[in-house]
């Protein structure tokens, strides 16, 4: 690879929610994080603090904000938001537990599993609509950035929209991707050639890569 690198982007899923005792299909429903999920963040935000951030980016729902802006309180930096960036809309399942999901609608749970791509909640998106919203979105922010250190805080799903994206894995596959709460993946573009350097990373595990200088440069 010839290019030099240019722009470094550290993508984050929000923190832990208030409501993630039980599996929920929050999609755009605006759930907070909870203690868990803070702590979680401000954890990152002092493994990252000397980082050389220059922005940082989220969905408007309140889990990535509040994430994105604990991240941010170091670098004095406060994030900016799209509502692009928003996780896939579960229309009429919005803010149901899978539980709740399975008695109000029988056997659509199995039609999703069996059509990844093309399945839709009355109300709600596919995920390639999805694709189509945010990936524009992100490429415009990489564009912003030249030779720049950035972070975005968005969601399960959008994170993997944007990495099957990048890696060119089909929507159907995107469940491979493991996005757990606060998990970090970090892209480094060299031009327009986007490398995926880490995926899911935690903080307890990038900051010692931190101290011998192997993560992030």
């Amino acid at each position: 690879m010839n290019e030099k690198p240019s722009c470094r982007v550290h993508l984050f899923r929000h923190g832990e929610t208030a409501n993630s005792k039980e599996v929920c299909f929050n999609g755009h429903f605006d759930v907070g994080l909870s203690a868990k999920g803070e702590n979680q963040f401000r954890e990152w935000a002092d493994v990252l603090k000397d980082a050389p951030l220059k922005a940082i980016y989220s969905s408007d729902l309140d889990r990535t904000r509040t994430s994105a802006r604990l991240l941010g309180e170091p670098h004095q930096l406060e994030p900016v938001t799209y509502p692009e960036l928003r996780e896939l809309c579960f229309g009429a399942w919005e803010g149901l537990s899978i539980n709740e999901v399975e008695k109000q609608f029988p056997q659509q749970l199995e039609e999703r599993l069996k059509n990844i791509e093309a399945f839709q909640v009355e109300g709600g998106e596919t995920f390639e609509q999805l694709k189509q919203r945010v990936v524009p979105r992100f490429e415009k922010i990489i564009s912003m950035h030249p030779n720049e250190q950035i972070a975005l805080v968005c969601h399960g799903g959008v994170n993997r929209v944007i990495l099957s994206h990048l890696l060119e894995v089909p929507i159907k596959r995107i469940f491979r991707v493991k996005q757990d709460y606060a998990t970090l993946n970090i892209i480094q573009y060299y031009g327009d050639e986007p490398v995926v350097e880490l995926l899911g990373g935690t903080a307890s595990k990038v900051a010692p890569a931190l101290d011998k200088k192997i993560a992030i440069q």
